[in-house]
């Protein structure tokens, strides 16, 4: 016995894993790349992904900005495709009608559609991408130019600007761990040694995942990517696997801090302000996770007290329930818990006036209901929602593409096994796991709060927010390479 368990370790899913998704595959070959395959045949074409379990998350006040500038060069030319002109004719004859890549806080991804009968093709095609970028120096200068325009071009939109201010706020002790556009001077120095020391360190099988699904069989695609892949190597500098990411403080705040952003697209009619607070990560706090997610859903239900009262009261001019929320992003070190609302502008009150209310309410009363029986977090409303998120699921499983796109998302922010048995642990989620949730990462905590409101309003009206400790938000003072 000890012998045959040792071989099947040796294996390391030589054989389709069962998951519990209908028509879903997995295996893991013995270099550490996993492999995941959906049959869908409605269609003569399969969905092709590869994604890497890199972004912001993992860049450091050095190098911020350089996996998305990576993520740029892997379309530059390889072992094979010698420059971007016959990468996009090799696409071409794919037949890949749409492709693109991606950097996010928790991924960097890539992706196509082919033809069904072009699979092989197409998986090889991204393994020489992956595994062989040429990193040309003349091409990478060219590069810096494109990225250094996206980073410009985005720094006076409201929602970067806001962005990088919460960036700076929760995560006070290193704000590029959020930011994937990173510091422009950073890319402007950048080298290709730098990006070689990336490719060397993340862009290795057993920190990546491969994502194929539409016409296709699932043992057929192991062995092509068994055959293409099974020689990849990681390396003596390889991380990922279960390496752990550092996780930020839960409480950097001592004080609620006040910002107000004279927004452009604020109208004179309305207010809104937004308060975000620390929640729970992936990384360390899978359990409470569960709880976190039902509270969302019962928190937008319109007849839970958090909207019913909040409509009802006069002095917050909410018009109707779709004008408040809130709700819980789950992120492998990076979460975040947010409360909105949108309110008439008062002849009676001023904006400033209306948002000191509405925090009042969220820190107050709003949580002290969160903690009784009644309010829209009893046990029959978490069984509402549990039915309301496999609704969801089901609905998430009508396309390979879709489904897959949004399952390399959790496989790297939370881990294939947390999906897969996302389910079964949500079922268990009872009112006492809800209100654990709240007195944990919500009850007397302190997070940040934005006030938008129109630019003409705020210079009529600026010694009043001085006076109350709302400090203003603009381009200039929100990033946090700005502030090193």
């Amino acid at each position: 016995m000890g012998i045959v368990l040792f071989y099947l370790a040796g294996c390391s899913f030589c054989f389709a894993q069962e998951t519990s998704i209908p028509s879903l595959y997995r295996y893991r070959l013995e270099n550490g790349l996993e492999l995941y395959v959906m049959e869908n045949d409605s269609a003569p074409l399969a969905y092709i992904e590869i994604a890497v379990r890199a972004g912001a998350v993992t860049q450091t006040a050095e190098n911020a900005g350089l996996f998305h500038l990576y993520e740029h060069m892997m379309f530059k030319g390889n072992e094979k495709y010698a420059n971007q002109k016959e990468v996009t004719q090799a696409m071409n004859r794919l037949g890949v009608a749409d492709w693109n890549g991606t950097t996010s806080v928790d991924r960097v991804n890539y992706f196509f559609t082919v033809p069904s009968y072009l699979v092989y093709d197409g998986l090889e095609f991204w393994s020489y991408a992956i595994r062989t970028p040429l990193m040309n120096e003349t091409e990478l200068e060219n590069e810096k130019s494109v990225v250094l325009s996206e980073i410009e071009g985005g720094l006076s939109e409201p929602g970067h600007i806001v962005g990088a201010e919460l960036f700076k706020n929760l995560f006070p002790q290193a704000p590029w761990r959020m930011d994937t556009s990173g510091d422009p001077d950073i890319i402007r120095n950048a080298d290709v040694k730098q990006l070689r020391k990336i490719q060397g360190e993340y862009y290795v099988p057993q920190n990546a995942a491969l994502f194929v699904g539409g016409d296709v069989q699932h043992e057929e695609i192991y062995k092509m990517v068994q055959q293409i892949y099974g020689s990849w190597q990681n390396g003596p500098d390889a991380k990922g696997g279960k390496e752990p990411v550092e996780v930020p403080e839960k409480s950097p705040l001592g004080l609620i801090k006040k910002i107000v952003y004279p927004d452009p697209r604020s109208s004179g009619k309305m207010v809104q302000v937004v308060y975000y607070l620390r929640g729970p990560d992936s990384e360390t706090d899978q359990d409470d996770i569960y709880g976190a997610d039902v509270w969302s859903y019962c928190l937008s239900n319109p007849e839970s007290a958090f909207v019913s009262k909040a409509v009802a009261k006069e002095e917050l001019c909410i018009p109707d329930a779709d004008y408040i929320g809130g709700g819980y992003s789950t992120m492998r070190a990076s979460g975040m818990i947010s409360f909105s609302a949108a309110m008439v502008g008062s002849d009676t009150m001023s904006p400033v006036e209306q948002a000191e209310k509405m925090l009042a309410y969220w820190n107050g009363e709003a949580v002290e209901d969160m903690l009784k029986t009644g309010t829209g977090f009893d046990d029959s409303d978490i069984r509402n929602v549990n039915k309301r998120l496999e609704d969801g699921r089901i609905y998430s499983l009508e396309t390979a593409e879709g489904f897959l796109k949004g399952f390399s998302r959790e496989w790297a922010s939370s881990g294939a096994d947390f999906y897969f048995n996302y389910d079964e642990n949500l079922s268990r989620v009872t009112n006492e796991d809800i209100k654990n949730f709240v007195k944990k990462y919500i009850q007397n905590k302190k997070g940040i709060a934005v006030l938008f409101v129109n630019p003409e309003y705020y210079k009529q009206h600026k010694k009043e927010f001085v006076k109350t400790g709302w400090k203003e938000l603009n381009s200039e003072n929100a990033n946090w390479w700005k502030c090193k």
